[in-house]
C-alpha cells in the first residue's frame, strides 16, 4: 500500500525525521498520519495493498480521501472500507480518485451534484478556474461552499471560483 508516510513510522505509530519535516513544511498533516495507521491496520485484516493513500483533507464533520488509481480498493465491497475508516475518524469519509482528467476528480468531490463545467477566466490580473453547477443541484452539494471551495482549490492547485447557473 502506497502512502506519503513511511511504512515504519506507521507501524509504529511515532513520527520520525522525515515525516516531522514533511509535518513542518506542510507536506503532510496530522490527518494524513492518522489515515495511514487506519489504513494500515485494514490492511492487516483486508487486502487492500493496492490502494494508493496520497492525502486527506479535513471539512469539520467530512473528510476527503483522495487517492491515485482505483478508488475502489479503498470503498471496498458493499463499501465497507470506508465504513471503517468513517466509523474510525468518527467523521463522514468520501474517496476521491485524483488522476490526469481533473473533469473527473472535481465530479467525484460534489457528486451527487452535477458538473456543467471548468473554465479558466482571468480575473484580477490573475488567472483562476470557475467550475460551473446547475442551481438546482445547490441543495445536493455533499459539503458546504466555502469547504468545496477551499478542497477544490487543494486539489486542482489553484484558485477557484464556484459558479451556479
Amino acid at each position: 500500500m502506497k502512502t506519503p508516510i513511511p511504512e515504519e513510522d506507521i507501524r509504529s505509530g511515532q513520527m520520525g525525521k522525515e515525516t516531522k519535516r514533511k509535518l513542518s513544511e506542510g507536506k503532510i498533516t496530522e490527518l494524513d498520519f492518522e489515515v495511514a495507521q487506519i489504513l494500515y491496520k485494514i490492511n492487516e485484516r483486508r487486502n487492500i495493498s493496492a490502494a494508493s493513500f496520497r492525502k486527506a483533507l479535513d471539512f469539520g464533520s467530512t473528510a476527503l480521501i483522495l487517492t491515485e488509481g482505483e478508488a475502489g480498493v479503498l470503498i471496498g465491497k458493499d463499501g465497507k472500507i470506508v465504513s471503517e475508516i468513517s466509523s474510525a475518524l468518527g467523521k463522514k469519509v468520501r474517496i476521491v480518485e485524483v488522476g490526469k482528467d481533473i473533469r473527473k476528480t472535481v465530479s467525484d468531490v460534489i457528486a451527487p451534484a452535477r458538473l456543467l463545467g471548468i473554465n479558466r477566466v482571468f480575473h484580477q490580473g490573475r488567472e483562476i478556474a470557475k467550475v460551473r453547477l446547475p442551481k438546482t443541484d445547490l441543495a445536493r452539494l455533499p459539503i458546504d461552499i466555502t469547504c468545496l471551495e477551499k478542497a477544490l482549490r487543494e486539489l486542482m492547485e489553484e484558485e477557484v471560483k464556484l459558479e451556479f447557473e
